[in-house]
């Protein structure tokens, strides 16, 4: 970044890195610099506050992957799905979360234009930027989209590309974590050079990243175990651990019966020497049942039913938690990644107005997940005599048989089987864990493929007094991403119940009592699962940027173009997997569908006074989009931004920014495959109503969407407690819209030079919302007859009946579609500082002076709402300082970190604190918030709140010559251990904002020829 470039962005308001370049004085010429959040060139402010990261920041931190560095920004919040603890399936993706709306809620870009995507929910991954050619990052949080178009919510990050390179540099990094010492190595290799005179340049690089894998039971003394909240034993507790578990007296409390709240080993019921229940407990009215029972050891049976000893020859009643399955062990922390990645950058002067540039990228990831061993806990058919049964366990079945009654239809998977009374066959719940098969494995291989090439042209002036200095800039980009995902060692349900039933005389293949699984077994009812996922995206632009007219203030600058984009994306699931028939993995649906749009768009920046007493500078900003999308939910929209930057004196300035963007709705938002589900729910119009709701309006209601009048209220409308509804994409969405605010202050005084300061309010809100329906099938249903109470209602017109009864089933289900259905907001202030001063001394044998520089950026969440369903605003969630379930990542009040660095001579030595504040549980956070009558005791919630942490990493750099530098350091140097909970989504933390690494040392080396 050139010194020119860093005084620009101190007028900007920005967190710059320690860098060993001085800030120039404020007197100092500058030049004009492109900046994100706008388009037009300038020397004063950008339109929005940006955050500019140097390539020095990212080498500093020990980061090899990009994603790692961006969620520590106090801006963003930790993205689980999309970081390297996800562990999940579908997953090995990294991601951006910027103020907690969500990655498909901010724009990535790359050199200002738009990036690959990896799938229909069109997001970049991360993992296709090589960080080690970063030049900086620029982001902005805010509404863009009058700048950048869709996506651009809550802001743009922007990768501006080392793309002028003449040599070759190599550069190889080692990354150690203290635990365990599972090694991550990164290896660059850059080469370029000029031809033609010096009139092109081209840069081709290389990157090799091998990232070792990291289980839960390799961080055992946190993650090891499966925690869930619990009474315990006083004092058996630790706040790494699960304590012994406590019952109090009858009647009482855990704390007033002598126990006090704490963790306790959890897991799952499915258990590898098996869980068979659904059954009827010991003591009923089934006196030949009971009998068998008492035979076979059963004679305390409960609800969690039975287990077996390893050999299958001894049944007892099955316990909780000691029987439990720990799925912790087996799970990834750290999940491995392999990358290659090819890079090439090149630009050609045609003559001294026309330039021509190309940009081409290539990268495979390889990213694996691993979860614990399949489960399959699903209601079974075995035969009575099965012959791995002992006889007193054989007639505990025939009785379970001759206790049916009717005729039951049991489904696995792909097959369906009916057994009645007396037919030799018991049905059973059969939980097991198939340890035998082996963890469950997810390997994503993802190739991406993207093309730029432009052109730009300096048109000249018309004139001196109107369009003068005017570029002309166009490009077009092309972008693939083929993602296959391999899944292992599921498990088919339809071979499952097949292998579990004698054929003839033959004995059933597998034997799932006890500890008695054969490989023939394992053959038989092991499956793998392909699926495949290809995404592209196109965009061309062409634009013209310039002076359109001097005032007495200065030029007004304009910018000015149109901009076309095609995305398209396919989901191929497995067959096995989309027919359900698979368990270990979740099923998923066919998706396809494409989406484009036209734009064209425009930005003004006006001089309104300039050199005037307490007016050193005043400019108005002001943006347009108007888009055309393809998409009939849509069809045309505006954008727009405009904003004043009032620069009082060189030592003040202040900002403001009003802002509407816009998010058109994603190829899984409105193409993704409908899947039924069956869930219990009340129909309103039934009798399983509550008396209460069934008034003279609901009554209308029910007859205006289609209950036969004779049947509202009563039986006939609702025979069963589940019925079953239609969920997955919807093509008629309309475009989310949101509305930004920002309003700042920087302060750069000349009585304290080196100094810069900035504190920025924003406040973003969102609405429309995409989202399933209502928020779910009953709360359609109550929208519609409870509350909105119009049959026109999109509420009313989801819910499909039976003309001649009015049910709602099978082929006339609820239709809950994706919609635009709530409400996110956000407000809060940012703080960034920069001090560079010099020093009188220095470090023995280097110099006998040195210098400091202390940057720091700071966020206070002042509000995060988010209003499930915009139909009830009454039903807000206030997130702000909490965490859990509903709030999902620690959103603490204050969010922030610190650098401090040391530059003597060739040697720079920097200390950096990163601070996460407090946050309390939102199963108390939320409710309170409400005024919910039915709010917890916060000391009736076992650990209700997580400490602040403080982390502090310590770094080196030093230039051996202008050839070889060496660089290292070791991040949570005092080894921070990540505060445990119950709430958080894997590992007993919440791994994407704590460190759940240790110490991590890092150690690298830059080599240039």
């Amino acid at each position: 970044m050139s010194g020119t470039a860093i005084a620009a962005a101190a007028f900007v308001g920005v967190a710059l890195p320690a860098l060993a370049q001085s800030t120039p004085a404020s007197n100092d010429v500058l030049e004009e610099v492109v900046v994100t959040g706008s388009r037009i060139p300038r020397a004063f402010s950008a339109p929005t506050p940006v955050n500019v990261v140097g390539a020095e920041e990212v080498k500093l931190s020990g980061n090899v992957n990009i994603e790692k560095m961006l969620a520590q920004l106090p801006q963003a919040v930790a993205s689980q799905l999309g970081s390297a603890t996800s562990n999940t399936v579908p997953g090995g993706f990294a991601d951006v979360n910027l103020r907690g709306f969500g990655a498909t809620r901010n724009l990535v870009l790359v050199n200002g234009r738009r990036f690959a995507i990896y799938g229909p929910e069109q997001v970049t991954d991360l993992n296709t930027i090589p960080s080690t050619l970063i030049a900086r990052t620029e982001i902005v949080t805010g509404g863009s989209s009058a700048v950048y178009g869709s996506d651009a919510i809550t802001g743009v990050v922007n990768f501006i590309m080392r793309d002028d390179f003449e040599g070759v540099e190599a550069r190889a990094q080692i990354n150690l974590d203290q635990p365990t010492t599972t090694p991550t190595y990164n290896v660059d290799i850059t080469a370029g050079g000029n031809f033609a005179n010096g009139r092109g340049n081209v840069v081709v690089a290389g990157n090799f990243l091998d990232r070792g894998a990291i289980t839960r039971g390799d961080r055992g003394s946190f993650a090891y175990d499966s925690l869930s909240d619990g009474c315990v034993v006083k004092g058996s507790g630790s706040a790494n651990g699960a304590g012994t578990p406590f019952t109090p007296p009858a009647g009482q409390g855990c704390v007033a019966g002598g126990g006090e709240l704490g963790f306790i080993r959890g897991g799952s019921g499915d258990i590898p020497n098996g869980r068979f229940s659904g059954i009827p407990s010991f003591g009923g009215s089934n006196a030949a049942l009971n009998a068998a029972y008492t035979a076979a050891g059963l004679g305390s049976l409960g609800s969690r039913g039975f287990t077996f000893n390893d050999g299958g020859t001894t049944a007892r009643p099955a316990i909780t938690p000691q029987d439990d399955f720990n799925l912790g062990p087996d799970n990834y922390l750290i999940q491995p990644q392999r990358r290659v990645m090819l890079n090439s950058f090149g630009h050609y002067d045609f003559t001294d107005k026309i330039r021509g540039f190309m940009e081409l990228h290539y990268s495979n990831n390889v990213v694996d997940a691993r979860l614990a061993p399949t489960n399959v806990g699903a209601p079974t058919l075995f035969n009575v005599n099965n012959p791995y049964l002992s006889p007193a366990m054989q007639e505990v079945f025939r009785q379970l048989d001759l206790a049916e009654t009717g005729t039951t239809t049991v489904t696995s998977g792909t097959a369906t089987r009916t057994t009645t009374r007396g037919d030799g066959l018991a049905l059973v719940t059969a939980g097991r864990r198939y340890v035998e098969v082996g963890p469950r494995r997810a390997t994503e291989r993802r190739n991406t493929y993207r093309g730029a090439w432009g052109f730009d042209w300096d048109l000249g002036s018309a004139s001196e007094d109107f369009l003068s200095d005017l570029n002309f800039n166009t490009y077009y980009t092309y972008a693939r991403t083929e993602n296959t995902l391999l899944l292992q060692n599921a498990i088919s349900r339809s071979r499952l119940q097949a292998s579990l039933l004698s054929n003839g005389s033959t004995a059933p293949v597998c034997n799932i009592f006890g500890a008695n699984i054969s490989a023939a077994c394992r053959t038989a009812i092991a499956i793998n699962a392909t699926n495949s996922t290809v995404a592209t995206q196109q965009t061309a632009q062409a634009s013209v940027t310039g002076k359109l007219f001097p005032v007495p203030a200065g030029d007004v600058g304009f910018s000015t173009g149109v901009e076309w984009r095609d995305t398209s994306a396919t989901f191929t699931p497995d067959s096995f997997l989309a027919s359900g028939d698979v368990a270990g993995f979740n099923p998923g649906l066919p998706t396809r569908g494409s989406t484009s749009v036209k734009e064209v768009f425009g930005e003004l920046n006006i001089p309104l006074l300039r050199d005037l007493p307490m007016v050193d500078a005043l400019e108005a900003n002001g943006a347009f989009r108007y888009s055309d999308y393809s998409l009939s939910g849509i069809g045309s929209v505006w954008t727009y931004s405009g904003g004043l930057d009032y620069r009082a004196t060189s030592d003040i300035a202040f900002r403001g920014q009003y802002q509407r963007a816009i998010r058109a709705p994603n190829v899984n938002e409105l193409f993704g495959g409908i899947n039924r589900v069956v869930s219990v729910a009340t129909d309103p119009c039934s009798s399983r109503a509550p008396a209460a709701q069934q008034t003279a309006a609901v009554r209308a209601i029910c007859a205006a969407t289609g209950v036969p009048t004779a049947n509202i209220f009563t039986a006939a409308v609702q025979p069963n407690t589940i019925f079953g509804a239609d969920f997955g994409g919807n093509p008629n969405l309309r475009e989310e819209r949101s509305d930004t605010y920002t309003f700042g202050t920087i302060l750069t005084p000349e009585f304290v030079p080196g100094l810069n300061l900035s504190v920025d309010y924003f406040k973003i809100k969102l609405d429309g919302a995409i989202s399933a329906l209502g928020g779910g099938l009953q709360n359609t249903l109550n929208l519609c007859y409870n509350v909105i109470q119009d049959a026109g209602s999109e509420f009313c017109r989801a819910i499909n009946r039976n003309p001649t009864t009015g049910e709602i089933n099978d082929p006339y289900v609820a239709k809950i579609l994706n919609a635009n259905t709530g409400r996110l907001q956000t407000s809060g202030i940012d703080l960034a500082a920069r001090y560079s001063f010099a020093a009188d001394f220095g470090f023995p044998g280097l110099s006998d002076v040195s210098s400091f520089d202390i940057s720091t950026s700071y966020t206070f969440l002042d509000d995060f709402t988010s209003t499930p369903v915009a139909a009830f605003p009454n039903i807000q969630n206030h997130c702000e300082g909490s965490f859990g379930p509903t709030c999902g990542q620690p959103l603490p009040v204050w969010r922030g970190s610190t650098r401090v660095s040391w530059n003597v001579d060739a040697l720079q030595l920097s200390v950096r604190h990163r601070y996460v504040g407090k946050v309390t549980t939102d199963r108390y956070i939320v409710p309170k918030r409400q005024g919910s009558a039915a709010t917890p005791a916060l000391d009736s919630i076992a650990y209700p709140t997580l400490a602040a942490q403080n982390y502090f990493d310590v770094s080196f750099n030093y230039d051996f010559s202008d050839s070889l530098q060496v660089f290292g350091g070791v991040n949570n140097a005092f080894n921070n251990r990540p505060p445990i909970t119950t709430q958080g989504p894997n590992s007993n933390t919440f791994s994407a904002t704590y460190d759940v690494l240790g110490p991590e040392f890092f150690l690298g080396a830059t080599v240039k020829f």
